[in-house]
C-alpha cells in the first residue's frame, strides 16, 4: 500500500503531466489572429484558367450589339444623362428628401466616426497610434463643416468640375485614418473606415460643398459621393464641358496597363495613370494615342494638355470583350496588393471588377452590393452552400459572370479539374480578397491581392475556414444580359449607391453592429 507521501508525490506527477498536456495541445490548437492562406495549390498563371489554345481565345464573348449598348450606358454614366455634369441627373441626387438627403447622409457620417462615452468598445475608433480618438477630434472636424448649403441645394452649372489627379476620396474631409481595434480579427489596418474610394483623373464630378477652410471639397462622382482635397480638382466652364464630352463621344480612350506614367510633348510628366481611367483622345499615330489631360490654369479652372500613349498600354473604348482580351487586362492586375477602398490606389473586390471591365465599355456601380445589377440578376441566397456552387457551376457564363456574398464580390471564372481530387471538377474565380476566415470569425487567414482562387465547400489548406459560398448572400450577375430598366434611366439614380458604403443612414445600427461584417473578406 502506497504511503501518504508517496501518493502526494503520484498525484503531483500526474498533474505536472496534464498541464504539460494541457499546454502541447493549446500550442498544437492555436491559430494566429492572422496568418498567411498558402496559394500553393492554385496556379496564378492567367494561361492555366484562359487557355490561348482554346479555341474561342479570340472570339466575342457578347454581340456587338450588346457591347455597343454597355458602351453607351457607360457614357451615360461618364459624362451623359446620369453623369455629374447631368442636370437632371444631378438634381436628383441633391434634391431627395430626407431622411434620403445629403445633408442627413453626412449628419449620419459624423455620428458614425464619434467617439462618444456611450458607445460600444468594439466601435470606437482608432488612429494610426493604436489610440482611441477624443471626441476633440470630431468636434475639429465637424467646426470645419458649414451643412447650411446642403438645406435647399440646387444644381449650379458653375458647380461642375474634373478630377485633375488621382485622389482619394474620403467619408469625412481628413486624411486621418479611422481604424477599429486591431486586437479584434479582421479590424485594424489596413481597413480604414474613412476610405471611400479612388478618384481617377479625368472624371467629371460635381461641388456640392466646400470646407470652411476650402481645403477639402464634396464632390459627386458618377460612382460615389465624398470629400476630395481641393486642389485635386477644376471646375469647368461650358466651352469645356463641351469639348470634352464631344471628344468623348467620337474616341474614348481607356488604360490597359496600370501604372502608366502620361507625358506632354515636351516629356513632362502629367500624371500616372491606372486601369480603369479613361480620357477622350485621338490617334497619333498607328502606334500611339493623343489622350485629353485636364489640368488646371491660374484661376483653378480646368484647361487641357495633350498626353501621348503607347497602343500598347491604352485602347480605344470599347475594346472587343474576348478571352484574349481580358486576359491582356489581367495580366496587369493580378498579384496587386488588396487595398480596402483602393487605399494607395490599389483595388478591393469591387474596384478590381469595375476597373477590369472599364475598357470594355462595361459600367459597374462602385459597391459590390450593387453590382449584380448591372446584369440580370438571380438570387441564389436561400439555398444550401452545395446548391449554390452548383448552380454556378450550371449557369455561369464564364468571364461574364460575377457573385455577391456580402461585403464581397468576385469573378466566375469558369469549371477546371479539382487538383485535390482532378476527377471532380471545381469553379475558379477571380477576385481582389483580403482572406478567410473561420466561424465565429476569430482570425484571418489572408491572401491580400488579386488571385485566381477555388470556390469549395472547404479548403483543404485549413477545414475551419468558411467557405466564401456559406455568406449570407449569394447574388449573381449576368453581365452578358443587360440590366433592369430602371438603371437605364435618369430615374434610376439612388443616392445609395452613391454613398460611402459604410454610412448608408438607414444601414447604420447594422453596420455598427457586426464589425466582422464591415470588411471584405
Amino acid at each position: 500500500m502506497l504511503s501518504l507521501k508517496k501518493c502526494a508525490q503520484y498525484i503531483l506527477v500526474v498533474l505536472a503531466l496534464i498541464a504539460v498536456t494541457t499546454i502541447i495541445v493549446k500550442q498544437l490548437l492555436h491559430k494566429p489572429a492572422i496568418s498567411l492562406f498558402p496559394l500553393e495549390h492554385y496556379s496564378q498563371t492567367i494561361a492555366t484558367w484562359i487557355n490561348p489554345a482554346d479555341l474561342n481565345y479570340d472570339t466575342p464573348l457578347i454581340s456587338a450589339d450588346m457591347q455597343k449598348k454597355r458602351q453607351q450606358l457607360f457614357l451615360d454614366h461618364y459624362d451623359g444623362e446620369l453623369s455629374p455634369w447631368s442636370e437632371n441627373g444631378i438634381n436628383l441626387v441633391l434634391q431627395k428628401i430626407a431622411p434620403d438627403d445629403l445633408k442627413t447622409m453626412e449628419i449620419n457620417v459624423i455620428k458614425l466616426f464619434s467617439n462618444t462615452k456611450d458607445k460600444p468598445e468594439e466601435n470606437i475608433g482608432y488612429g494610426e497610434n493604436f489610440r482611441p480618438y477624443s471626441e476633440d477630434w470630431i468636434e475639429k472636424l465637424t467646426n470645419n463643416i458649414d451643412l447650411s448649403p446642403l438645406d435647399h441645394p440646387n444644381y449650379q452649372e458653375n458647380n461642375r468640375a474634373i478630377a485633375i489627379d488621382n485622389l482619394q476620396t474620403r467619408a469625412l474631409p481628413t486624411d486621418d485614418v479611422f481604424l477599429y481595434n486591431f486586437t479584434q480579427a479582421g479590424l485594424g489596418y489596413p481597413f480604414d473606415n474613412l476610405q471611400v474610394s479612388a478618384l481617377w483623373a479625368g472624371t467629371p464630378v460635381y461641388i456640392v460643398m466646400e470646407t470652411k477652410d476650402h481645403a477639402w471639397t464634396l464632390i459627386c462622382s458618377p460612382a460615389f459621393i465624398g470629400w476630395v482635397h481641393s486642389n485635386g480638382i477644376a471646375r469647368v466652364n461650358a466651352k469645356f464641358v463641351n469639348t470634352w464630352t464631344e471628344a468623348a463621344k467620337k474616341n474614348l480612350v481607356a488604360i490597359t496597363q496600370t501604372e502608366t506614367a502620361l507625358l506632354n510633348a515636351n516629356e513632362k510628366f502629367l500624371l500616372t495613370s491606372y486601369v480603369g481611367s479613361v480620357f477622350p483622345a485621338s490617334k497619333k499615330t498607328n502606334t500611339d494615342f493623343k489622350l485629353m489631360i485636364p489640368v488646371t490654369d491660374s484661376d483653378h479652372f480646368a484647361k487641357i494638355e495633350t498626353a501621348y500613349v503607347s497602343s500598347q498600354n491604352a485602347t480605344l473604348m470599347p475594346m472587343q470583350l474576348t478571352p484574349h482580351n481580358v486576359a491582356t487586362i489581367l495580366s496587369t492586375l493580378i498579384g496587386r496588393t488588396y487595398g480596402w477602398g483602393n487605399m494607395y490606389f490599389y483595388n478591393d473586390c469591387s474596384a478590381e471588377l469595375k476597373n477590369l471591365f472599364t475598357p470594355f465599355g462595361i459600367w459597374l456601380p462602385r459597391h459590390s452590393s450593387n453590382q449584380p445589377n448591372a446584369g440580370k440578376m438571380v438570387d441564389m441566397s436561400a439555398a444550401s452552400p452545395k446548391e449554390r456552387i452548383e448552380f454556378l457551376k450550371k449557369t455561369g457564363q464564364p468571364l461574364l459572370t460575377i457573385v455577391y456574398i456580402g461585403g464581397h464580390i468576385f469573378l466566375y471564372v469558369g469549371n477546371y479539374p479539382n487538383p485535390h481530387d482532378p476527377s471532380h471538377t471545381l469553379v475558379i474565380t477571380y477576385q481582389n480578397v483580403w482572406g478567410l476566415a473561420p466561424k465565429p470569425a476569430n482570425r484571418r487567414a489572408v491572401i491580400g491581392k488579386s488571385v485566381f482562387f477555388p470556390l469549395l465547400l472547404s479548403y483543404p489548406e485549413d477545414r475551419s475556414l468558411s467557405s466564401l459560398a456559406d455568406k449570407k448572400y449569394f447574388q449573381i450577375g449576368y453581365l452578358n444580359e443587360m440590366p433592369d430598366s430602371s438603371m437605364l434611366t435618369v430615374s434610376g439614380i439612388n443616392i445609395e449607391t452613391l454613398n460611402h458604403p459604410g454610412a448608408l443612414p438607414k444601414d447604420i445600427a447594422a453596420w455598427q453592429s457586426n464589425p466582422h461584417e464591415r470588411k471584405t473578406e
